[in-house]
């Protein structure tokens, strides 16, 4: 499996009061026109949002280059228009009144099923696409992964505060995506056929439009004929997007040569999954090879020592490994929007996430 791909959900914010914006719909159709470094932006789900689709990488340091170069080109068409683009999984604060659903029929659909979700559904997450062969061994790569998200969402986790105050999570993203149906850790797949069988039952019911509609934090994409990993919050820096993605590729290298000698259910790891979020990478964390709860940083260096020889270069595995280091040596977004957020509030936490749009590691905080 050689190619991967990352989606990123932005928020777009006032300037004035640092709230969610409310762009115009021409300012929206103008942003969401926008390519660079190969991506283009699309519509999320609330008009303040904007999500990129990055092209198909091969290598980190191509992905760095892309990614960098469209949230530059995203943050300078926003700067024109008086809002600020950043990449946090939770806006911060928000407005009182409901909020402002995506002008696309799709969109509108799903929000009239959804009321009070779609009311303030302020969260954006990082989402990392893997290719493989065929979809079949897709499926044995989602059931190998599936006691791996509660990692990623730990070293991952961005969505400290909520409505202004501290939320108590590291993600409070995952726990708000959990009012979502279908969310979660997905269940163990006996093959392809299980897997399709169990969705078209699953999209038999009126809550669920489409395959697409299933909030599980991995599951195929039939259109993009990849494993789509959505365990992840957005992060600040693009060099910490792709370092996370490229560890999650070198993992379900791994995944598929080492098969879970565990069968976890979900209950467990859906427990699991929630311990990550409230404490992220200052609690314990499972162990899926031994079954066990280990100190967060103990199982990430764990976790790069079992992974070491399967990246696609040995230029991957420096990258990617640094990387995940620097955030265990830094904080995760949610460590580093907390310690902003006690010096200066939200505005400290803007500060910092713009800066983080386009800066280099060193220069974000």
């Amino acid at each position: 499996m050689s190619t991967f791909g990352i989606e990123e959900e932005f928020l777009l914010v006032d300037r004035g009061d640092n709230l969610p914006a409310r762009p115009t719909q021409e300012q929206s159709a103008q942003l969401t026109s926008l390519t660079a470094g190969g991506g283009a932006a699309t519509p999320e789900w609330l008009s303040c949002q904007v999500e990129e689709t990055s092209p198909v990488f091969r290598d980190a340091a191509t992905a760095v280059d892309s990614l960098v170069e469209f949230r530059t080109a995203l943050r300078e068409a926003t700067n024109a228009m008086g809002m600020d683009v950043v990449g946090v999984a939770a806006a911060p604060d928000v407005r009182p009144e409901p909020a402002q659903i995506t002008h696309d029929a799709r969109y509108q659909r799903l929000a009239g099923q959804t009321p009070a979700i779609a009311a303030d559904q302020y969260i954006s997450g990082m989402h990392v696409h893997l290719g493989f062969p065929d979809l079949e061994v897709a499926v044995r790569a989602l059931n190998g992964l599936r006691g791996w998200l509660p990692v990623l969402v730990a070293i991952g986790a961005n969505s400290p505060v909520w409505r202004g105050v501290e939320s108590g999570f590291e993600s409070w993203r995952s726990i708000h995506y959990r009012r979502w149906m279908t969310n979660g850790v997905p269940p163990h797949f006996q093959d392809l056929h299980d897997y399709d069988s169990r969705v078209a039952m699953l999209t038999a019911f009126d809550a669920v439009e489409s395959p697409a509609s299933l909030s599980w934090l991995a599951r195929l994409s039939h259109r993009h004929d990849t494993l789509e990993i959505r365990a992840c919050d957005v992060q600040l820096e693009a060099q910490d997007s792709v370092a996370i993605a490229v560890l999650t590729r070198a993992l379900a290298n791994y995944a598929l040569e080492t098969p879970p000698a565990v069968a976890f259910t979900q209950e467990y790891l859906d427990i699991a999954l929630w311990q990550s979020a409230r404490w992220g990478l200052s609690g314990r964390l499972l162990d899926p090879v031994t079954a066990t709860l280990v100190p967060a940083e103990e199982l990430v260096s764990t976790l790069l020592e079992r992974v070491s020889g399967h990246y696609t270069s040995q230029e991957d595995r420096r990258f990617a490994e640094a990387g995940v280091r620097h955030i265990l040596e830094r904080g995760n977004g949610a460590s580093r929007q907390r310690r902003a957020f006690g010096r200066a509030g939200v505005p400290g936490i803007m500060a910092l996430a713009t800066r983080a749009m386009t800066a280099a590691p060193s220069d974000a905080e």
